[in-house]
């Protein structure tokens, strides 16, 4: 399918808006289909995993190609809870158009969606909008129409528009001459000529109008607003028909790829494509979906590996439909394709059949929600960390990696949902793990100078253990580490035991003594001790170093300290002062706010052991709306009575 004729959509919006629901009704329509699918029984072409059907909720991107009336299109249908939005965001990098579905029924278009409909914005992407849900009561549509345009911009204009709202909505007819004035606006504004004339005479013919929509929307001066039922194909054909007359192709969309400069010739045959997704199958192996930005690929065309190494030969090469995969011969660009049985290739890869070149990387949120993660038996060891590794390389907001300080592997994710949903992947993958809170890597230290000393003596028949070390303690500045000083005067200690002595305290600092937390910033100075001739060795000396310092660390006011992060809570205003109020029982500390729209953001530092868990309560304060990022910042004192409690606890588990 040429590009002159193919447009490549992808459906956006908050979880039940109906966006799985209008992709069927689409297929539906163009003939794909024999019957509508159902997310509620089930048999939908975009929720095909057990998991989603479950659920009864997409919780991953899928693709539906169609041809019909001599158009190409390919849906992409999109999850709508906010925990699997890193989906949504890379499925922009392969369309050109975003169609934001919103359900009527709702007070005001949700924070997610609008996030949704600037990040296509940003990503220059035509975009258009539909509203379902119309035969809910007690519905105006000059408010529906009014809150749209209210959050979503005065650029929206209806082009369809239901009979009735609540009930006795059964129809959907073009909308009436109320809208022209300001869809003839939206039109002439994208083209500079018909604006010039239209200011001066008033009016531009039908026939150009018609032929400037297409510019209009991809220049985003025009977003068109549908009315539709999904489930009762109500307004689905005069989206169609716009869809394939007057929304813009894949050939005039805003080039998204930026490459070096080449001759017409090579720029004609040289072949750019992205990847975007990837998906692991337990047939197919790794299938990789790509968008064809220039060129033409063929089946079983050899491309330079993006990690190095040898070319690698791009396998089933196919069309997408749901779940299943329609092997072609070729495609070009525009297209959006699928290759099987890669290993090589990751999310966010550019695959260039000679030269270079650049795209613009996906703005998918970093994590913020962690796990520790144990295998269940030593048969889940085996597999666990390359399966957990997979699933990392399918979702670009969900991480692996090794706490050097708790030494425990830990998952990070988007929120609690997000980390079971992909938990259950690994689970159907037959591998079984448990999860906790991770450990809070606490830090300890003291806060006063102080003395210690050990006497290491053990006789055991023959030759004994013998090794004694006095030693001062002194607190450094916060982030100075640590300091070995020798202090020795004479022999009492040899020097080829002194750094027995210091590896001995070092070895304790790693493993804590208040809480098995690491000791930091303190100067530690050895003035004195005692040797035996034959018994002395530097296994005694590094023991009677390690107690000599448990000896003066609990003399010298020790602390914990815990990480401080800083965070960013993004909440509508309505829900500030629930948030904010919140986050003052979490022992936070607000430095400022910022405004944007209706919407807040929070910026505070909070103790990384208040945020643990965070997505859910902040989801409950803000009924979904809320999000929030954090980072780390600096360590600080806990207080006392923290401390009390975080050592009594553990001294509770080492007792069992």
């Amino acid at each position: 399918m040429s590009a002159e004729n193919l447009r490549n959509l992808t459906f956006l919006g908050a979880a039940d808006a109906g966006k799985t629901s209008l992709v069927e009704a689409i297929a539906h329509m163009m003939g794909a289909t024999d019957r509508l699918g159902s997310v509620a029984d089930g048999t939908s072409l975009c929720d095909f995993t057990p998991e989603e059907r479950e659920k009864k909720h997409s919780l991953g991107a899928s693709v539906v190609h169609l041809e019909g009336k001599g158009s190409g299109l390919n849906l992409v249908d999109t999850p709508g809870y906010p925990d699997f939005v890193s989906d949504a965001i890379t499925s922009m990098g392969a369309c050109g158009i975003a169609v934001l579905v919103v359900a009527a029924n709702n007070e005001s278009v949700p924070f997610h969606a609008r996030r949704l409909w600037r990040l296509a914005g940003q990503a220059k992407l035509a975009r258009a909008v539909v509203v379902t849900k119309v035969d809910h009561d007690n519905l105006a549509l000059d408010k529906i129409i009014a809150t749209l345009r209210a959050a979503l911009g005065n650029r929206l204009v209806p082009v369809s528009m239901p009979n009735a709202t609540g009930a006795g909505f059964n129809a959907v007819a073009e909308a009436d001459a109320s809208h022209r004035s300001v869809m003839v606006e939206a039109i002439v504004e994208s083209d500079d000529a018909l604006m010039e004339r239209y200011l001066e005479t008033g009016e531009v013919s039908d026939a150009e109008l018609d032929a400037a929509v297409p510019g209009a929307i991809a220049k985003g001066t025009l977003s068109p607003l549908f009315f539709a039922d999904p489930m009762r194909s109500l307004g689905v054909q005069p989206l169609v028909d716009w869809i394939i007359g007057r929304f813009p192709t894949a050939a005039m969309q805003a080039r998204v790829v930026s490459v070096p400069e080449v001759d017409d010739a090579a720029a004609g045959s040289r072949l750019v494509m992205h990847a975007w997704k990837v998906l692991t199958d337990k047939h197919l192996g790794q299938i990789s979906y790509l968008r064809v930005l220039q060129g033409t690929v063929k089946a079983d065309q050899l491309v330079p590996n993006p990690r190095g190494g040898k070319a690698i030969k791009l396998g089933g090469l196919s069309f997408v439909f749901g779940k299943d995969l329609k092997p072609v011969a070729q495609a070009a660009s525009g297209d959006i394709v699928a290759v099987s049985r890669i290993d090589e290739i990751e999310i966010g890869d550019v695959l260039v059949s000679e030269g270079e070149a650049e795209v613009r990387p996906f703005p998918v949120p970093a994590p913020y929600t962690a796990f520790a993660v144990r295998p269940k038996s030593r048969a889940d060891e085996q597999k666990i960390s390359s399966e957990l590794s997979k699933i990392a390389k399918e979702d670009p907001s969900f991480r692996v990696r090794r706490n050097a300080a708790t030494h425990e592997m830990i998952v990070e994710g988007l929120s609690e949902l997000h980390l079971q949903t992909c938990l259950h992947r690994l689970e159907a993958r037959g591998v079984g793990a448990e999860t906790s809170l991770p450990r809070i890597a606490y830090q300890e230290t003291i806060t006063a100078a102080a003395e210690g000393h050990h006497r290491h003596k053990k006789q055991t028949g023959g030759s004994g253990q013998f090794g004694e070390v006095y030693l001062r303690v002194a607190p450094r500045e916060r982030g100075s580490g640590y300091e070995f000083v020798n202090a020795i005067k004479g022999a009492s200690i040899p020097t080829q035991y002194l750094p027995a002595v210091d590896k001995g305290i070092q070895e304790q600092m790693e493993k804590g003594i208040l809480a098995h937390s690491t000791l930091v910033d303190l100067r530690v100075e050895v003035y004195d001790g005692k040797h035996h001739d034959v018994d002395s060795d530097e296994v005694s000396f590094k023991m009677a170093g390690a107690k000599a310092l448990q000896d003066a660390f609990v003399k010298a006011r020790p602390i914990l300290l815990e990480p401080i992060m800083e965070v960013d809570i993004t909440v509508p205003a309505r829900y500030f002062g629930d948030v904010s109020g919140d986050l003052n029982t979490r022992r936070g500390r607000i430095l400022g706010m910022e405004s944007e729209d209706d919407v807040q953001i929070i910026k505070a530092h909070v103790p990384l052991a208040e945020m643990q868990g965070y997505s859910t309560p902040l989801r409950s304060m803000t009924h979904g709306e809320g999000s929030f990022t954090m980072k780390f910042d600096h360590n600080d004192q806990v207080p006392s009575h923290i401390q009390e409690k975080i050592v009594a606890e553990l001294a509770t588990i080492d007792a069992h």
